[in-house]
């Protein structure tokens, strides 16, 4: 029996505060206060300082993986505070909770047909206004994932006006590709803005695919790491519902010098007078 058809409701929790400091134990006081019975998970609080870019990334990877009716509560939140919006948005049968700056951006990418949105205005006497993660978005999401309406809770405003950043959208240019680096994980590779089922059928087995920016390098489109050859940069699927830059048992962040938020040029390489790799051996792909 899932959490939810139990009665205990669940709360994701994506921060970039880090396990240092105090903050995150004191916002699972905040959902506590509401519901001690609540079930909460921890998605990450390792999202770089301030990078919304790479904390939309890591909701986007991850909410499938998750029951319906769970709530997503996002604070990567440099605009605390300030005039920027507090949400809760329903999306995808789930609900994400946090600020309106970006953070929901490739949530919203795919315009669900469930979506609608809410603006909170609501703040408890005595809350901080530079910790609206424990006095704004816990008491919401906790009341959320609990089953209340949402009507009670916020103002229901229209989801198109939900701000949707720019660095989303992948350009086609002339002779290949302009892409985003969303996230180098810990190995070194580094996920694109390229959803797999859009860009991988156009991409897959194409020959003489090169990196034009920020440097010049080929490219292998291939399947899986351990098929690269040494020495050699590929273009692959990952597991997180994106295309990545990788390198077999090497760091594609060092070597490419790519980092949350990078622009990436994929081209063909002979239409920009670049070096190709060479084929794997044996590839059908």
């Amino acid at each position: 029996m899932s959490a939810q058809h139990a009665g205990r409701g669940l709360v994701v929790l994506l921060t970039d505060f880090g396990l240092a400091d105090q903050y995150v134990g004191q916002m699972k006081g905040a959902l506590a206060r509401v519901s001690p019975d609540l079930c909460v998970i921890d998605l990450s609080h390792e999202v770089a300082p301030y990078n919304i870019v790479q904390g939309a990334y890591f909701l986007a990877a991850s909410w499938r993986h998750f029951p319906e009716r769970s709530v997503f509560m996002g604070i990567v939140d440099p605009g605390v505070g300030t005039p920027r919006r507090a949400v809760a948005v329903r999306a995808e049968k789930r609900w994400f909770v946090g600020p309106d700056n970006g953070l929901l951006t490739l949530v919203l990418a795919h315009d669900a047909p469930d979506t609608e949105a809410y603006l909170i205005t609501g703040k408890a006497q005595g809350s901080s206004q530079t910790f609206h993660g424990r006095d704004v978005f816990a008491p919401v999401a906790a009341r959320l994932a609990l089953g209340e309406a949402p009507e009670t809770l916020a103002d229901h405003i229209r989801h198109e006006g939900l701000l949707r950043a720019q660095w989303s959208v992948p350009r086609e240019a002339p002779g290949g590709i302009v892409a985003h680096v969303l996230h180098a994980d810990r190995f070194g590779n580094c996920t694109l803005n390229l959803d797999i089922d859009t860009w991988w059928p156009k991409l897959r087995g194409r020959d003489g695919l090169a990196l034009a920016h920020p440097r010049h390098e080929p490219l292998i489109a291939c399947e899986t790491y351990g098929v690269l050859p040494g020495g050699c940069v590929g273009l692959l699927p990952g597991s997180q519902g994106f295309l990545e830059l990788a390198v077999n048992r090497g760091s594609a962040r060092a070597r490419l010098g790519l980092s949350p938020g990078s622009l990436a040029r994929i081209v063909q390489a002979e239409s920009q007078g670049l070096p190709t790799a060479r084929k794997i051996p044996g590839d059908t792909i």
